[in-house]
């Protein structure tokens, strides 16, 4: 029929990779594959007590139980400013620069719808986050693609895209820690992109989902810190990594205060805000993140050096992530990356990621997701030596 026939926006979106390459794995796994799952980035760990506690006490609370503010409740705004300021030295109104989020994979999707016009241009990464792709043309925007290149540490030369482009754009996507190669930039480079956004008028849209996932804590960062940033940047963060809460749907954008504002008003006529329960329950979170982050990135940071270390004796080409929890690996030559991953996973049970879902600049990468314990991660070496010694 017809009339039963989705939107052309629909029918225009490639499968959505990470389901695709799910489909897959399930099929295997029902048919006796043993499998290790190291695509979607899921956490294995648990979600803190302290969270968990915290939520068993607020959700039976019936003030909790009704429908929230859509800016998000005060003690909730409040606590992630302070956050903000005490691991980031960001000031931040929470009145007016702070807004609660249904994690920030939605706060994407809907700035998108508030701020995009058909035919503007936002200014895209590739490889990065499918959704600042697909959002933007659900929009009706335009989509320029800037290469995350080896040779420039996998961060977008702003330097490079031409002035035609530049003039048109309206929004840049950052995403550091970087998803999918795992790198962080130097401060140099940030600076020149604030000055470079300043100059031209442009948004920048952090995605800080992995903030607090740093190797060395020393570089940890938010682009708001940089003098000037809060004039042009919208950052988003989120709970889901930080503290293995991918399932709770919580997080919050943070900056200029128009940007919040129109997010907002998109927010007011789409969704009913986030449950106050977890909100008050991640205010005990943002309060006692320490030691709980140290652990969490000791943890990755031993299943990290793991891998790298089973991977480079078999002389794989690998990148060692600056943060977040992912490992990017070049795929042997003459295969593609979606082909690399179904060999892995039908031959050896072991499911990556291509690096194609992330955009053309990915092919020829898969994407290792460190969210297996360490001595699984260690067995794998046995399964890969089969392939890979035939390969």
């Amino acid at each position: 029929m017809k009339k039963l026939k989705p939107a052309q926006r629909i029918l225009d979106l490639p499968p959505y990779l990470f389901k695709e390459i799910d489909d897959k794995k399930k099929l295997l796994a029902n048919q006796g594959k043993s499998i290790l799952n190291f695509g979607i980035g899921d956490p294995d760990m648990p979600t803190p007590g302290f969270i968990l506690e915290a939520m068993a006490r607020e959700m039976r609370k019936k003030e909790n139980q009704k429908y929230p503010d859509y800016e998000g409740c005060g003690t909730f705004r409040n606590a992630a400013a302070k956050y903000m300021e005490t691991r980031f030295k960001v000031n931040l109104d929470p009145s007016r620069e702070v807004i609660a989020l249904i994690g920030s994979k939605e706060g994407l999707a809907h700035f998108s719808w508030a701020f995009i016009d058909p035919g503007d241009l936002a200014i895209v990464p590739d490889p990065g986050y499918p959704v600042y792709k697909v959002t933007t043309e659900f929009s009706g925007g335009e989509v320029y693609s800037i290469p995350l290149m080896e040779s420039n540490g996998f961060f977008p030369d702003v330097s490079k895209i031409p002035q035609t482009v530049t003039e048109k754009a309206k929004v840049l996507y950052l995403n550091y820690p970087n998803n999918p190669t795992g790198m962080l930039p130097a401060l140099d480079q940030l600076k020149e992109v604030v000055k470079w956004a300043q100059k031209n008028g442009i948004i920048i849209v952090s995605d800080a989902a992995y903030a607090e996932l740093v190797y060395d804590p020393s570089r940890r960062f938010s682009l708001l810190s940089i003098p000037g940033a809060k004039e042009v940047t919208l950052e988003f963060h989120s709970f889901s990594k930080t503290f293995n809460m991918t399932g709770w749907r919580i997080g919050f954008a943070v900056g200029n205060s128009e940007l919040v504002a129109g997010l907002l008003k998109m927010k007011t006529n789409v969704d009913s805000g986030a449950f106050e329960a977890i909100q008050l329950a991640c205010v005990d979170g943002l309060s006692m993140i320490e030691p709980f982050i140290l652990s969490q990135i000791d943890t990755y940071r031993e299943r990290k050096e793991a891998l790298l270390t089973v991977l480079r004796k078999f002389d794989w080409d690998v990148f060692p992530p600056d943060g977040a929890f992912y490992v990017w690996a070049r795929c042997p030559k003459g295969i593609s990356s979606k082909e690399w991953t179904l060999k892995l996973m039908e031959k050896t049970g072991i499911v990556t990621t291509p690096g194609s879902g992330f955009g053309k600049n990915g092919e020829g990468f898969v994407r290792f997701a460190l969210t297996q314990p360490v001595e699984v991660i260690r067995s794998i070496e046995s399964r890969l030596g089969a392939i890979l010694y035939s390969a």
